[in-house]
């Protein structure tokens, strides 16, 4: 099977390509699919699917480990199955749309009744709640759009063939393994400027404010609020979407002044994932302090 795939940023601040590089997916998609075992290719990956193993093992151009996933590892609560009468042709099979709703994010997916696929073969299968998905149609999907918050993407079956399939696709690369994290293989942004992060915030923070609104107890030397703001840092290096995550312990004045001085940021430098440069997430802290 190949899909041709589109993924469409829903932020001004954020491009297309720099969440197809976070996906790890390209313009187009291959799956090679027997008794229960998927092979799938796209962009810089390699995604195996394991029925007898329970694993997802990826495999990413240039890196000699072979990290994995286990089917359960997926938690994610489904809040809502529903069947729709569309139906659509696509690849020259008639099929029909199943929608799964995660909380904020919606799947749908347009599926070939005629082409049956065992649904024991994913029942445990929890990655992005696919055994959902096979438990309601025993098929495989030939289109899938995904929307949530920050994007949407689809992949649309472009070419289907049913033919023989050597075992020998899904032979894993023999690789030292290791459980996957996004957060191990991501390099992180990083602020450039002479003498780091905190020289900068502590330079260009306002001190009256500390002083207007910090005030020193009876019988202590000094006092000290810890402001902490997520924001994203996006593949131009601006700073996006900051916000104060610990709002109900520091006074809102700090918070405020807080902000300012990270969306004042210059560029920092953005974080990359396997050479392509993506939007990423960043928590720092800002310490305000009032000594007598």
């Amino acid at each position: 099977m190949t899909y041709r795939v589109s993924v469409q940023s829903k932020s001004e601040l954020i491009s297309s390509r720099a969440i197809m590089n976070m996906l790890a997916t390209g313009n187009t998609m291959t799956i090679a699919i027997k008794h229960g075992n998927y092979r799938q290719t796209s962009g810089i990956t390699d995604s195996y699917f394991i029925s007898k193993d329970q694993k997802v093992y990826l495999k990413f151009n240039g890196v000699d480990t072979l990290y994995y996933l286990d089917y359960n590892s997926d938690t994610t609560a489904v809040t809502q199955v529903s069947r729709s009468d569309e139906k659509i042709n696509i690849a020259g099979a008639e099929c029909r749309l199943l929608t799964v709703k995660l909380g904020s994010i919606t799947r749908k997916y347009y599926y070939a009744p005629a082409i049956y696929m065992n649904p024991d073969y994913d029942k445990n299968n929890t990655i992005g709640r696919y055994d959902v998905f096979s438990k309601e149609t025993s098929s495989l999907y030939l289109g899938f759009e995904e929307e949530n918050k920050s994007y949407s993407l689809s992949e649309n079956c472009i070419r289907l063939q049913q033919t023989a399939v050597d075992d020998s696709v899904f032979a894993l690369p023999d690789l030292p393994r290791r459980k996957f994290s996004a957060e191990e293989l991501v390099v992180q942004p990083e602020f450039t400027r002479s003498g780091g992060w905190e020289k900068y915030a502590g330079a260009n923070l306002d001190g009256k404010v500390a002083a207007k609104y910090l005030k020193v107890p009876k019988g202590e030397e000094m006092v000290s609020q810890q402001v902490i703001v997520m924001f994203m840092v996006n593949e131009n290096g601006k700073v996006v979407s900051a916000e104060v995550i610990n709002k109900k312990d520091v006074h809102p004045k700090l918070a405020e002044e807080a902000l300012r001085v990270v969306n004042e940021s210059p560029l920092w430098k953005p974080a990359t994932f396997f050479g392509g440069k993506i939007t990423w997430w960043v928590k720092a802290p800002i310490t305000f302090e009032v000594t007598k």
